[in-house]
């Protein structure tokens, strides 16, 4: 994995002390040649010595599902982190986010409250590079306007592309 530096920001303390790193796969995910791919940018906040452990056994977890079709970045920014995933589907997807269920309920026991977890979905032309500063634009999106085209929820899918 090579690792590039990223620039820290006032709302995320850590990122002041600490250097954050943004990791990226050796290797793109195999895709399909044609079609759509769902593309998942989960940052997940909290206590950093349990989020790293409830990050890693996710990451682990996602390796193994049938409908994850790759990880395309990870950033460690201490109390906050960041995975870009891409899905076969939603509900692919969903299906992996309740089988970790288990795995949230282990951090909940440990730190006395749950993580909190952005996720910003939007669907890719299969083969199309997904960069860092593209996660992070459509999860602003998201949180500015809301769900639409661009960038939405499981809670609020949009459908794929023709």
């Amino acid at each position: 994995m090579r690792s590039l530096p990223i620039q820290p920001t006032a709302d995320h303390p850590s990122a002041r002390t600490k250097a954050a790193r943004i990791r990226c796969s050796a290797a793109e995910p195999t895709l399909p040649t044609h079609g759509t791919v769902l593309v998942e940018a989960r940052t997940v906040t909290g206590e950093h010595h349990h989020l790293q452990a409830l990050v890693g056994a996710l990451r682990e977890q996602a390796k193994d599902h049938s409908g994850h079709l790759g990880e395309v970045h990870f950033s460690d920014q201490g109390d906050r982190m960041r995975v870009v995933n891409l899905w076969r589907s939603p509900d692919d997807l969903r299906s992996f986010v309740e089988e970790t269920h288990r795995e949230v309920l282990a951090y909940r026991a440990a730190v006395g409250g749950f993580p909190t977890v952005e996720r910003a979905l939007w669907w890719s032309t299969a083969g199309t590079g997904i960069t860092a500063a593209e996660a992070e634009e459509r999860a602003g999106q998201l949180r500015a306007r809301g769900p639409g085209p661009r960038a939405f929820t499981l809670g609020s899918p949009v459908p794929a592309p023709a």
